[in-house]
Order: structure tokens, then sequence, then C-alpha cells
């Protein structure tokens, strides 16, 4: 409540600055004798417009996005979820705890922190972050609940808050909470992620600059001692777990600013000669990010819990610390593409420079105390890229990444992308890309060196080399998409069943092909979303044959006015060896001693649009009053059961 209570606070003290200024700006700009009777005279209206963007490639292509509004889907609030490429994910069950998606080829991670990765659809980054042009300012506020205040909780409340200080200079300021108590002993979460940051766009000037910062708190009660006790009509919160006294702790802050000057020239776009727009001809850009992490796992269970396989500190040694900052600079050189040209296309070369710095558990000295690890180590890099990414033909994009000094000295990443729209089956927006990637990758600092109260590893890894190549068939108009991927690794690098990385000499092939397909007539809709994947040697990665999302509701309007929605989401994916979950990590790693799948996780809703207002009500995984199965994607962490919840979006810039 502190916290909402700061977040309040600095939304009036924004709104009040922007007052001050526009005032301060508008006595500044009056004609000279003019006097404040005259401000009686009719004001003008400002219509609402928001534009809103992100940045990709450090900083090199600004990227638009719509602002959300639509009412599909809306009812998907957790953000496991959210973005809707997500089918099935192996979960711990509870709102904010660790989770691994069960597609092969999504496993891409954005945090610089490798212990964080299963944590990342928690954690705010600054390429995550939405920029925001308006004509008014602009607010929305997010909040859902489950259950009671008091009795297994869990809250979201998000507060988005963007206003422009003159057409060219924008304030945004974000903030996510988060906390739930769990319908199991020992599982309480909370998320917190606050950001505050500003754009300056103008012809020749870009920048973009803020601050990031991210607390993860969880419980670790290990899961169940038994799986049977999903079957016991005791209530859950009598079920016996693992842990007791556990719990992992990450705080992440991220300080970055990107900025652009760029060189070009005005052209005239219409039939008036003062009609004239800015076109870029070249750009220089600095990305500069500096990110600090902190991650601790305290262990308050006592000699009487043998949870753990090893133990390699005294007993007063309770709490692992970890500590991994990095500073990175990138500097580039970009050329623009002329959209009035056919045949031109942009180009871009860049350098970075990063510096990493941290410490984690050590060895113990003579006496008996934990001695501190340091670590140190740096890269530099070179890269370019050519692109196109104006006109109707065909657009594409290549990039190349070379690391030629430091500790992932011989890294390199090459991508590429093609897209050709055409008319197909009467649908203009048709279209077909291909993409691919080719890599070789030295293995992260902490899959070759981790030191810590349960676990320890010091080993030496190969590069990991991975071809990928997929193609995507996409009809906008008949709502369908189809699309698959390939990929050929060598010196594939896991977690083996002691939750330690390991890494194989024998080449592994992954295969996935998937659908997605909007069926609709009249009021009734019914998205279906398949996936099937296969690996050629599952001793080293486990993933469900079969993924599906199926989600059908009908759609009507009371009263003219209030848009309704009412139906129901299917998720489901085959049986499969489900990667286990090891708490003082946060890792998933391999286990080989039970299959997990083959039940249907059903959610009823109905949700309501009212203008700039969405409201949604939301019964989950009913599956639980009449389905006898295990409804767990995670050894031994079941998902919640049947609860009801409710959800509100708020909107207004006008």
């Amino acid at each position: 409540m502190r916290k909402l209570i700061y977040c309040l606070i600095s939304l009036v003290a924004l709104e009040l600055v922007a007052v001050h200024v526009s005032a301060q700006l508008d006595r500044d700009m009056r004609p000279m004798g003019e006097t404040d009777l005259e401000d009686e005279k009719p004001l003008v209206v400002i219509e609402p417009g928001v534009r809103q963007w992100y940045l990709d490639a450090n900083g090199a292509f600004q990227d638009s996005t719509k602002l959300d509004t639509l009412q599909d889907y809306f009812h998907i609030f957790h953000p496991l979820y959210k973005d809707q490429k997500v089918l099935t994910a192996t979960y711990l069950g509870n709102y904010g705890t660790p989770a691994l998606d069960n597609n092969f080829f999504n496993r891409h991670y954005n945090t610089n922190y490798f212990f964080a990765r299963t944590r990342e659809w928690y954690i705010l980054t600054p390429w995550e972050l939405k920029y925001f042009n308006t004509h008014t300012p602009y607010t929305r506020l997010d909040y859902s609940q489950s259950e009671n205040k008091s009795r297994n909780n869990e809250t979201r409340f998000n507060v988005i808050h963007s206003q422009n200080i003159n057409p060219w200079w924008n304030f945004t300021f974000r903030v996510d909470l988060a906390k739930s108590d769990g319908q199991y002993v020992a599982q309480e979460t909370r998320n917190n992620s606050v950001a505050l940051y500003s754009s300056y766009t103008k012809d020749f000037l870009n920048i973009h600059a803020g601050f990031v910062t991210n607390s993860l708190k969880n419980n670790e009660n290990g899961g169940l001692t038994n799986d049977s006790l999903m079957f016991d009509q005791k209530d859950a919160r009598y079920w016996n777990v693992n842990l007791n006294g556990s719990k992992s702790q990450f705080s992440n802050n991220y300080f970055f600013a990107n900025g652009e000057y760029r060189f070009g020239k005005y052209i005239n776009t219409g039939d008036s000669i003062n009609e004239e727009k800015f076109r870029p001809i070249m750009g220089v850009i600095l990305s500069s990010e500096v990110n600090l992490n902190r991650q601790e796992f305290t262990d308050d269970e006592g000699e009487s819990v043998d949870f753990f396989d090893n133990t390699y500190y005294p007993d007063f040694y309770t709490s692992d610390s970890i500590r991994y900052n990095r500073i990175t600079n990138v500097f580039q050189l970009k050329q623009y593409e002329n959209a009035d040209k056919k045949y031109s296309f942009g180009k871009r070369v860049f350098m970075g420079v990063e510096i990493n710095r941290g410490s984690m558990p050590g060895e113990l000295s003579p006496d008996s105390l934990v001695l501190t690890t340091d670590i140190k180590y740096s890269n530099t890099y070179v890269g370019g890229g050519i692109f196109r990414q104006t006109g109707r033909f065909w657009k594409w994009n290549f990039d190349g990444k070379f690391y030629f000094a430091g500790r992932n000295a011989g890294q390199t990443e090459l991508s590429g992308l093609i897209y050709k729209p055409f008319l197909f089956m009467g649908d203009s927006l048709a279209s077909i890309s291909f993409d691919g990637k080719l890599e070789n990758i030295v293995p992260d600092y902490f899959q070759e060196r981790f030191y810590s109260n349960h676990y320890r590893w010091w080993q030496d890894l190969d590069m990991e080399q991975r071809m990928t190549v997929g193609g995507t068939f996409r009809m906008p108009k008949r709502k369908l998409e189809i699309g698959a991927k390939y990929a050929i690794i060598n010196n594939f690098v896991y977690n083996d069943t002691l939750g330690i990385p390991n890494q194989t000499s024998d080449e592994l092939l992954v295969l996935s092909a998937y659908v997605d397909k909007d069926f609709s007539y009249r009021g009734l809709h019914l998205r279906t979303r398949l996936l099937w994947q296969k690996a050629s040697n599952e001793e080293y990665l486990h993933l469900p044959d079969f993924s599906a999302f199926v989600s059908g509701y009908f759609q009507f309007t009371i009263s003219k006015v209030l848009l309704t929605q009412i139906g129901s989401d299917v998720r489901y994916n085959t049986k499969y060896y489900a990667d286990a979950y090891a708490p003082s990590t946060g890792l998933f790693y391999l286990q080989n001693e039970k299959e997990y799948g083959n039940y249907p996780y059903i959610d009823v809703y109905a949700s309501l649009r009212l203008k700039r207002t969405r409201v949604f009500f939301k019964y989950m995984n009913v599956g639980t009053h009449f389905l006898n199965g295990e409804y767990m994607t995670t050894p031994s962490y079941p998902m919640n059961r049947a609860t009801f919840r409710l959800g509100l979006s708020w909107a207004f810039y006008d």
C-alpha cells in the first residue's frame, strides 16, 4: 500500500509539473503587450492522439505499435501468456513464480543475468518499454484480483502515465505491482517494477533515456512432499511441502540512454510549398546501459531438512548472495534507406564494449569462513547489417555480430529475415517470410562457474553451434498463420538431472510446426493454436509432442454501447518428462522419473467494454471440480485450483 501511495503521489507531481510548464510556455509565447484578460478568448480544443513505439537493435530502429485497446483476450492477464506467444509452460503454479516456455524456439532471453531467465516475464527491461507521444495526457490503470483479502489473495495493480512537455518531448511513468499469497504453504510472492523514462524526437535529434527498477521476492516451498496429496480431501493449506523457511530475492536496476543525431534534409510532401517533411540520410547513435543485479537465496530450514542433495558450508551459513553488474556502450553509424527508391536499402555498422563485474560465494577459509569469488571479464565486438523496411514489394534485414576480444572472443551471430507480401485468394495482406540464424555462442559465465551452499560447478564448456531456419505464411484477412522451424545444434548446453549445466557432443535436431487459425461466424469466434515439436535426442531435451491453446467466445452488444464476450480458454499439452525445478538456483533441469501433462486447463470468462473501460470476470482451472487428473506442469508443484478472478482496465487521455 505504501508503494501504491508513492506511485499516486508521483502521478500527481508529474501532472502538476506539466501543467506548470504548459502555463509558463503559454505566458512566454504571448506577444508583448498582451494581458491576462485576453486569456478569456475561446480555447482551442486539442484532439486526443497517442503515438507509441519501441526501440530495437540498440536504438537503430523505432518500431511503431498500437495501444492496447482490444477486447479480445483482455482477460489473459498473466505476463507469461499475455503476448499470446506462449501456448503452454512448465510453471510453478502461483503468480510471480519461475516458468519455462514449452516451445523450444521461443526460449530467447532479454535479461543479462543468467539466473533471472526463468523470472524474466516479471522483469521490466529498457528494450520492452513503449515510448509515447501524446496530444493530451494519457493514463491507464490496470487492476485485477483473485480470491479475497483474507485468504489466497492475489492482486495486480499497474499504472502508466504519459504526457508531453512540448510536441517533441515526452515523460512516461510506469509502475507494476503484484502480490500473491498462493494456495499452498510457503508460496507467497511479491513482484514490483517501476520505470521513469523520457523521449525527445525531433528531426535531427532523437533521445531516449530513463531508469527501471525491479524487485522480486519468492517463498520457496520445494513443492509437495508427495504428488498424491492433490487427491487428499484435506484443505490445501494442510498439504505438506518440502521447505518452509527458504526464500529467493532478486533486485535489478537499469540506467539507460540512447541518443541519435541524424543528418538529412527537408522534402516537399504535398501540393503546398510549405508542406515539408524531414528525411534522414545518416545517423550517429550512442547507446549506454548500466545493469545492476543482486540475488539472495536464504535457507533457514534447520538441520532436520534433507531436501538438498549437498550442503557445502557450515550450519551458520544460511544465505547465498550473488552480485552481477554489466556496463554496455554501443556506437553505431546508420545510413537510412530512401523509401522513394525501389532498390534503396539501409546500412549500419556498430561497435560495442561490455564490462562485467560481480561476486559470489567461494571456498572455505582455514577458519571455516566463506570467501568471496570475484567476477571480472569484458567483451568487445563489432557488427553491421543491411535492411529494407519500407516499400510494398518486399522487406528484409540481415545482421552480423562478431566478438574479437574478451571472454567471448570468437563468438559469432548471423541472422536474416525476408518478408514478401503478395495477393493470395483475395487477401492483399497475405505474406510469406523466411528467417534464419547461424550462431557460435560462448556459454554464459554462470554456466561454467558457480559456487553456492547447495550447488557448485567449475568447468570449461565449448561453444554451442546452432543453425536455425524457419518460414511463416500469413493470411490476415482469413486470420490464418502457418509456420515451421528447424534447428541443428552441436555442443548443446543443458541442465542435467543433477541441476548442473552440462554439454553433449551429440548432434541435436529440433523440428516444430504450428498453425494459428481464428474461425468466426457472426458473433461466434473460435481460435485454435496448435504446436507440434520433436527433438532427435530426448536424453538432453524434453518437450511435449503437442501443445494447444483453444479459445472460443460469443460476442454481442448490450444496449448498443456495452461490448460483451462470453467464452472459454483451454490449454493442453501431451504427457512428457517435464523439467524439475531447483529452488536454490531458480533453474529448471531434466528429470526422467515421471511424466506430466494430458490435463486440460480450462478457464471460463465474461469480458465487457464500455468506451475506454474494460472489465473481465474469470473462473480459472474449473476442471479441478470434475476432472480426476494431476494439474501439474512441474514435478511436485500443482497449479492453482479453481478460483475466481476479476479485472479492470481504465484508460483516459482527453
